[in-house]
């Protein structure tokens, strides 16, 4: 299926069309869909983007560009799909540090918990970022949801691992 078709006629619900768009992914495809990712038809775009990340088929996708549309992309399950993603492609995400620290404080757990998780990806690339990772860290293990606890406990194994 077409990569625009199968994005605009994606129902917010049902991945299949998309994976189908993941399977025959061709990197000619790769500019339309980095700008899709900042427009209407940012959840399906993103999602798109993370599962070939997930595959290590984003070939000569824009990652810089996609990134882009962490601190401006109109749903929240779009950034939740590029916060996910930035742990694939860190350095690809470095120039988004303001935007993911101010999802840090998100009103949905689950952007939050990966906005640590991406802040804390961003401090293996950029050293000078570990104290605050690791503060961020801590204070998730205090967090009241569940989540950003068991979050927290992976990402301190993670930083332990990279100071080893």
């Amino acid at each position: 299926m077409e990569l625009a078709r199968a994005l605009a006629e994606f129902d917010g619900k049902l991945t299949a069309p998309l994976r189908d768009v993941v399977a025959v992914f061709d990197d000619r495809d790769g500019a339309l869909l980095a700008e899709l990712c900042h427009g209407t038809q940012a959840v399906a775009a993103t999602w798109v983007v993370k599962a070939l990340l997930e595959d290590d088929r984003a070939g000569a996708l824009d990652l810089h560009r996609v990134f882009e549309a962490l601190g401006a992309a109109p749903h929240w399950e779009a950034r939740l799909h590029l916060l996910q993603s930035v742990q694939h492609a860190p350095e690809a995400a470095m120039a988004q540090g303001f935007a993911i620290r101010g999802l840090l404080a998100h009103p949905k757990i689950l952007v939050r918990v990966w906005a640590l998780d991406a802040f804390v990806r961003l401090a293996l690339v950029d050293r000078g970022l570990l104290a605050e990772a690791r503060e961020l860290v801590s204070a998730a293990l205090d967090d009241r949801a569940a989540s950003l606890r068991a979050r927290g406990r992976a990402l301190q194994l993670v930083l332990d691992q990279s100071s080893a």
